[in-house]
């Protein structure tokens, strides 16, 4: 998904995404097994909640209703050093048979074999109904170097809260994300008496590329080029400009000196206009509600869509597992409507299969909106061994360009230095 800042991400902030659990009737019965596969197996996953434990238990005893005979075992790694606790697994050649891992990462560790190809047990005819249901984009971010490498599960949605308060009162709610230009006004008119019009991630360590790229999205742009050959993002150049505008208005906090709690404390305080967070953040904003009204939503439109951007998780199977068969049945099990459903909502994820989405979230507004409208949207990021090597070298260049040391276009060129560099 380390460093302690994605402790800080997939941990604080998951965690403050705790609230009470919307259990659905309809996803609650186990999926229907045969009973047939036997044998120890264990399930490795960074945990999205307090309640982890509790919560894998549950989905675990539903399969063991329908698998009697397989013992399955769960354990986490630590977000922040989630590299080097799975890396230590594989080296034992004894790693988890069942593992969660986050788009940004897989793709090392299918390159260097450690995971097994699933494209024969993803696309089998008797999983093709189940297959057809998790939608092409959430393949994609599954695949890559001519292989499947796991199962999309859940998603984690980057998008943008506003103070509907602040808004209205500047005459902008209804404006301010018609485009660019009305969203740097929407800003400047509610700025002021330590009020902030605009937040975005600035600093590296704070994953702060999430916020850029929707963005880069929207002028129709991407880390990589079409076949991965080189840097995609040539077109990006006015959509960063925009960001570096935003940032020399003095309309957002001051460049790197907040982390993501602290804005997020900011904008819960009533100080931020226009506040570029994550979905998890809803439980704490409906747990402990602020003073004033709000919403999610996502970027204005660019020259050549309106996107958003989401992280998401697969379940894959190691190379190196004695039970293969068993872990299968297992990932088919976590994946499963009833059970991916239930625990989507347990600790306010997206999930990516269309079938459960319309009985969602029924008492939770803001997070149906998400599931429902945003995550359509979605357009994630490219699968490439190296991706998140890529995003962590650039990021410096971007942070550099928010004090108003580069233009757009030179950021561009630079990033793209960089990633031909890393990718040649």
């Amino acid at each position: 998904m380390y460093t302690k800042i994605w402790l800080r991400l997939m941990t604080t902030l998951h965690v403050l995404a705790m609230s009470a659990v919307f259990g659905l009737g309809l996803l609650t019965a186990p999926v229907q097994g045969g009973g047939h596969v036997s044998g120890d197996i264990t399930m490795i996953k960074g945990p999205h909640s307090a309640d982890e434990a509790r919560f894998e238990a549950m989905i675990i005893d539903d399969f063991k209703s329908v698998e009697p005979g397989v013992n399955v075992e769960f354990t986490t790694y630590d977000w922040a050093n989630m590299n080097a606790e799975l890396t230590a697994g594989f080296a034992s050649g004894n790693p988890a048979d069942v593992l969660y891992l986050v788009d940004l990462i897989y793709p090392n560790y299918a390159q260097q074999g450690a995971l097994h190809d699933m494209s024969d047990l993803v696309n089998a005819e008797e999983w093709s109904a189940e297959r057809a249901i998790i939608p092409d984009f959430a393949w994609d971010l599954a695949r890559q170097g001519g292989g499947t490498w796991g199962v999309p599960v859940l998603g984690a949605v980057y998008n943008i809260y506003i103070n509907e308060d602040l808004l209205a009162a500047a005459g902008v709610l209804e404006t301010w994300n018609n485009s660019y230009a009305d969203m740097m006004d929407a800003a400047r008119k509610t700025t002021g008496d330590g009020v902030y019009g605009f937040s975005v991630r600035s600093r590296t360590g704070d994953f702060a590329f999430w916020d850029w790229l929707p963005y880069v999205h929207n002028a129709g742009a991407d880390l990589l080029n079409d076949d991965w050959s080189g840097c995609g993002l040539w077109g990006a150049e006015a959509a960063t400009q925009f960001l570096i505008d935003m940032h020399q208005a003095g309309v957002t906090p001051p460049i790197g000196s907040m982390s993501t709690q602290e804005q997020f404390d900011l904008f819960k305080g009533g100080k931020i206009a226009i506040y570029h967070g994550e979905t998890p953040q809803i439980g704490e904003l409906n747990a402990n509600p602020p003073p004033f009204k709000w919403d999610v939503a996502y970027a204005p439109p660019g020259e050549q869509g309106q996107t958003v951007m989401g992280n998401f998780g697969i379940l894959s199977i190691a190379s190196a597992s004695p039970n293969k068969e068993a872990a299968w049945e297992f990932i088919k099990h976590w994946a499963s409507g009833p059970q991916v459903g239930r625990f989507a909502e347990q600790v306010n994820l997206q999930v990516v299969r269309e079938d459960i989405i319309a009985d969602m979230f029924a008492d939770n507004a803001a997070m149906r909106k998400v599931q429902q409208e945003f995550v359509p949207r979605v357009k994630g990021i490219q699968p490439h061994p190296q991706i998140l090597k890529i995003l962590q070298s650039i990021w410096p260049v971007a942070e550099q360009a928010y004090r108003g040391d580069m233009t757009g276009e030179q950021v561009i060129e630079e990033m793209c230095k960089i990633t031909d560099a890393i990718i040649g």
